[in-house]
């Protein structure tokens, strides 16, 4: 991280326009996080998830598995049972791009007339229980840092994003982040760009995968990504 901050140093915005970008696994991390909630069955309950009525409908490219695994070694934590004592078990929510199914507790399970995924967990000791994930992953591909650079070509290295909370929709799953990275020339990295704001739809982001990279990481999250190539994505500058 340190590392990269050095490196923006002295960066300026780019020309505006559509790029090709290789995202950061960092910064893959926070978008599935900040997005994680659409997966709940309280947010399907109360309509405030663009996936409510998409089960085992195609909602991300045929590249992207997202996989809930309590008990992944990768993680830096692991639960055998949720809050409410359900034993937990890995299951799989999008399996290449079709949506399989929302996370429940007891309660949302008994509400929309299916078995709990075990994914019910209390904020505090006298909080009421809630649906969160457990070690949220994208199932990481086969291709390096460097490859998914080389693939790109010309394109947009995107290192940093900041106001995730406040630039994200839910419902919709419109992001608009202010941005910084590193310009990517025939397959290296180039100068430095900062100050400027990458825009998009979350949906519309996974199913513009190229590809996937391999390098999983979870750092100190219950969310992990690798790094994604995308063919796509709107980056404002100068």
């Amino acid at each position: 991280m340190v590392l990269d901050t050095v490196k923006e140093l002295g960066g300026a915005p780019c020309v505006s326009g559509d790029y090709k970008v290789v995202i950061k696994n960092s910064v893959m991390r926070s978008l599935l996080g900040a997005f994680s909630g659409v997966f709940s069955a309280e947010a399907a309950i109360q309509k405030i998830s663009f996936l409510v009525g998409k089960e085992n409908t195609q909602i991300f490219g045929d590249n992207i598995t997202i996989i809930d695994d309590p008990l992944c070694e990768l993680a830096p934590s692991q639960d055998s049972f949720d809050d409410e004592g359900v034993a937990s078990f890995k299951k799989t929510i999008v399996d290449k791009g079709v949506f399989k199914t929302f996370l429940h507790n007891l309660k949302t399970a008994k509400i929309m007339g299916c078995e709990t995924t075990a994914n019910g967990y209390k904020n505090g000791v006298s909080s009421g229980v809630s649906t969160r994930p457990s070690n949220l992953y994208i199932k990481p591909g086969d291709k390096s840092l460097d490859e998914l650079f080389a693939l790109c070509g010309d394109g947009f290295y995107l290192t940093s994003v900041a106001g995730l909370h406040a630039g994200i929709n839910m419902i919709s799953g419109d992001f608009s982040l202010q941005s910084s990275g590193f310009e990517i020339k025939d397959g290296k990295l180039g100068n430095p760009i900062n100050l400027v704001v990458t825009s998009g739809n979350i949906k519309e982001l996974l199913n513009n995968v190229i590809e996937v990279g391999n390098d999983l990481d979870f750092k100190t999250s219950s969310i992990g990504a690798p790094a994604l190539l995308v063919s796509k994505l709107s980056v404002s500058g100068k």
